[in-house]
C-alpha cells in the first residue's frame, strides 16, 4: 500500500544535461551557503560568548569589592561559607574596604 504523503521523485534523467546540473550546481551553491552562514554564526557565537565572560569578570570583581559590606548587612547568606571569603587574601582586603568605608564616614574626614 502506497502512502499518499510520501512525495515520490523521479530521477532527473528525463531532463537535459544542462538542467541536471543545473539543479546539481544549485544543491551545491545552498550547502556552501550553509556552510558559511555556519562558520558565520560560530564566530558570531565566540564572540558574544567572550564578551559574556568578560561581564562576569567584571561582576566578578565588584562583587568581590561589595562583599565587604555586604557581609555586614546580610550576615546569615549561605554564600559566606565559600572558602573564598575565609581566605587571608580575602580577609586582609576586607579589612582595607571596612577601613576605608569608616573613614569616608567619619566626621573628621569630611569636606566642607
Amino acid at each position: 500500500m502506497a502512502d499518499s504523503f510520501i512525495l515520490h521523485v523521479s530521477p532527473l534523467t528525463h531532463l537535459p544535461a544542462s538542467a541536471r546540473s543545473c539543479s546539481r550546481r544549485s544543491a551545491n551553491d545552498m550547502t556552501d551557503w550553509w556552510r558559511k552562514s555556519s562558520v558565520l554564526e560560530i564566530l558570531i557565537t565566540t564572540v558574544v560568548e567572550n564578551a559574556f565572560v568578560q561581564v562576569i569578570m567584571m561582576l566578578r570583581k565588584t562583587f568581590i569589592q561589595g562583599s565587604a559590606l555586604m557581609m555586614d548587612f546580610h550576615p546569615c547568606y549561605p554564600i559566606w561559607q565559600h572558602q573564598i571569603f575565609s581566605d587571608p587574601a580575602y580577609l586582609s582586603s576586607r579589612r582595607d574596604m571596612l577601613q576605608i568605608e569608616a573613614q569616608e564616614h567619619d566626621p573628621a574626614h569630611t569636606l566642607l
